[in-house]
């Protein structure tokens, strides 16, 4: 039996730098953690097609499921923990106490993130339809071609319609390649924007469930809750958030420059389809994106985990106060998951 700690005590107050410095060391164990769990999926690449080795790639997921998700809840915990003073500890942000409830939860997150991720699964699927066959490079292009055209038609239906109805100038224009590859940017960003909008919604998860499940109140109840008439209030953290991981990606796009390298690959791609050239070479500086990493997210990123939490758990700590204070709140009918009182009907021993 497990002995879990509840209630609100209080043993001393951590200096803020040295509680910062646990959270940038943390980011970085964190990171690094995640990055090991990613490692497996190097057989994909490393090795010969049919190989048995391929079959290592499966434990990335496993991996990232039974280790990532569930210390992502021992974080969340050992945060909770300092809003109360206590000091945060690495040992209890990356322990496994409750480990079952962890991972269940951390299993339930990620199905919650798997029906935002529906469209965007759907969209590179229809993608690999398109690339799949021998023709891996011709065919995507007609495909395009003709997604231009009946789009292009499409929308000039409803536009010259719409003109029509006031006496407007019809316009025909044939649509082609250039048209396919706008609407399916259009599509991709609609999919990426849905998924984006998942994350937001979702990323208090992991907070409200630990401090509901240390003040012994139903952590299901707590989440819908908690987030009840906020969501506007979410949103604006989430940009601020989003502000946060600015000096991420202006260094990105100035180092990349995307616009420049999506020309040249398509040119590239081009030419390839003509037999004038040679398949893209596509290498990622994984040391480059490290120190940018380190360089620009590592900094930055206590400060969004930390306004993501006060955040999320603004409603149950307001309650604490108030219980604590002797005015418990009305509106809170949900009652704790252990109550230390006796059972209707019985009397403690004399």
């Amino acid at each position: 039996m497990q002995f879990v700690r509840r209630g609100s005590g209080r043993s001393g107050v951590q200096n803020p730098i040295v509680f910062y410095g646990y959270l940038l060391l943390h980011a970085l164990l964190a990171g690094v953690l995640f990055i090991l769990t990613l490692l497996p999926l190097g057989a994909l690449v490393w090795s010969a097609e049919g190989s048995p080795l391929r079959w290592l790639s499966l434990l990335s997921p496993v991996l990232f499921i039974f280790i990532v998700m569930p210390l992502r809840f021992s974080f969340a915990q050992a945060l909770s923990d300092h809003s109360r003073g206590i000091p945060f500890s690495l040992q209890r942000a990356f322990g496994f106490s409750l480990y079952g409830e962890k991972l269940a939860e951390g299993v339930v997150y990620l199905l919650h993130m798997l029906k935002w991720a529906i469209p965007m699964l759907a969209f590179g699927a229809v993608l690999y339809v398109m690339g799949a066959g021998d023709d891996a490079f011709t065919k995507p292009v007609a495909a395009l071609d003709s997604f231009g055209r009946s789009v292009t038609a499409v929308w000039q239906g409803i536009t010259n319609f719409i003109k029509g109805l006031f006496g407007g100038t019809q316009s025909n224009m044939p649509g082609g390649l250039g048209e396919g590859v706008v609407f399916l940017l259009i599509i991709a960003g609609i999919c990426a924007a849905l998924f984006l909008l998942g994350m937001v919604r979702n990323s208090a998860y992991r907070y409200i469930w630990a401090e509901a499940t240390l003040l012994d109140k139903n952590p299901k109840r707590e989440i819908s809750r908690s987030l009840r008439r906020r969501r506007w209030q979410q949103l604006l953290v989430a940009l601020v958030n989003l502000l946060l991981l600015s000096p991420v990606l202006i260094v990105l796009y100035q180092h990349f420059a995307p616009r420049d390298t999506t020309t040249d690959f398509l040119l590239r791609m081009l030419d390839l389809i003509t037999g004038e050239g040679s398949l893209p070479e596509l290498t990622v500086p994984f040391a480059t994106l490290s120190l940018l990493l380190l360089a620009c997210w590592l900094p930055l990123a206590p400060v969004r985990r930390i306004l993501t939490s006060r955040f999320a758990t603004a409603r149950l700590r307001s309650q604490n106060g108030q219980m604590q204070n002797g005015t418990p709140s009305t509106q809170d009918a949900n009652p704790p998951l252990y109550q230390d009182t006796p059972v209707q009907g019985e009397r403690y021993p004399r």
